[in-house]
C-alpha cells in the first residue's frame, strides 16, 4: 500500500486520486478559486479510497460484508433459476454503496477464491428501492443484474461451502476491479477489489444459511455479520 498524508489507499483507488489531482493541477493555473475546490473533492476522495483499520469478527462460520452500504435486497434463489447458474439455492443479500461509504471491498470469508470472471454489460442506472418495491416493477432488479456489466467473485470455504460475490456495475461504477488470481488464498477482511465508484454488491450464501439481516440496514465491510454458514459439506459433494 501507498501512504497519502497518513492515510493508506486502496490500490485501486490510486489511479481515481491521480486523474483528479491533474485535473486540479490544470485548473490552478486557469481558475484558483475552482481549483480550491477541487483539492476539496481529492480530499474526499482520499477518504473513500482509503484503506480502513476493520475489526473483523471471530468464527470460522460466519460470513461478513463485503462492502459498506445499506441492504436493499434479501431474496432466496432457487439453483436452477435467476441471473447466474449457482450449485446451490441461495440467498442473495445485496448491498448498495453509496459515493459517502469506503469503496473497498474485502473477502467476506477465509477461504480459497476459485474463480474471477468479468462479464461486459450495460451502465444502466441501478435502481431505487422505493422504486422497484411497487409490483409494477417487481422484474427492475433482475433486468438491471442481467443487462449490466458485472464481476462473479467465487470464494471456497475451508468446510467446502461456496461464497458468491458479485460486483454489479451502475451509472457511477464503470470499472469492476478484482486483479486476485484463482486459486489465491484469502482471510476474511483481506482486499479484493473496488467498484469504481459507487457500485451494488451481491452476496451469494447458501440458503441454509442463518442472517439476521434486514432490509434497510447499513453494514460496514469487514465487520458486519451477514450470515452463519450451515454445516461442513461432506466430503466428497
Amino acid at each position: 500500500m501507498n501512504r497519502l498524508t497518513n492515510v493508506d489507499i486502496a490500490d485501486e483507488g490510486w489511479p481515481v486520486l491521480a486523474v483528479a489531482g491533474a485535473v486540479t493541477i490544470f485548473v490552478s493555473f486557469v481558475a484558483l478559486p475552482v481549483s480550491c475546490f477541487l483539492l476539496g473533492v481529492m480530499m474526499w476522495l482520499a477518504h473513500i479510497l482509503r484503506v480502513p483499520h476493520r475489526l473483523p469478527p471471530q468464527g470460522e462460520d460466519l460470513v461478513v460484508a463485503p462492502v459498506d452500504g445499506r441492504v436493499v435486497q434479501i431474496k432466496l434463489c432457487p439453483a436452477e433459476t435467476g441471473v447466474m447458474p449457482l450449485p446451490y439455492d441461495a440467498l442473495r443479500i445485496t448491498i448498495r454503496t453509496k459515493l459517502s461509504d469506503t469503496q473497498m471491498q474485502t473477502s467476506p470469508i477465509t477461504g480459497h477464491l476459485m474463480d474471477n470472471c468479468l462479464f461486459p454489460g450495460l451502465f444502466a442506472p441501478w435502481p431505487d428501492i422505493d422504486y422497484v418495491s411497487n409490483d409494477r416493477h417487481q422484474n427492475s432488479w433482475e433486468d438491471v443484474r442481467r443487462l449490466n456489466e458485472r464481476r462473479e467473485i467465487t470464494l471456497r470455504h475451508a468446510q467446502g461451502h461456496e461464497v458468491v460475490v458479485v460486483q454489479l456495475a451502475t451509472k457511477t461504477a464503470r470499472q469492476l476491479v478484482c486483479r486476485l488470481a484463482e486459486g489465491k488464498h484469502l482471510a476474511v477482511a483481506d482486499p479484493i477489489g473496488m467498484a469504481r465508484l459507487a457500485g451494488v454488491t451481491d452476496i451469494y450464501v447458501p440458503a441454509a444459511s442463518i442472517s439476521d439481516m434486514a432490509i434497510g440496514q447499513h453494514v460496514v465491510a469487514a465487520e458486519t455479520i451477514l450470515a452463519r454458514l450451515p454445516s461442513p459439506v461432506p466430503a466428497g459433494t
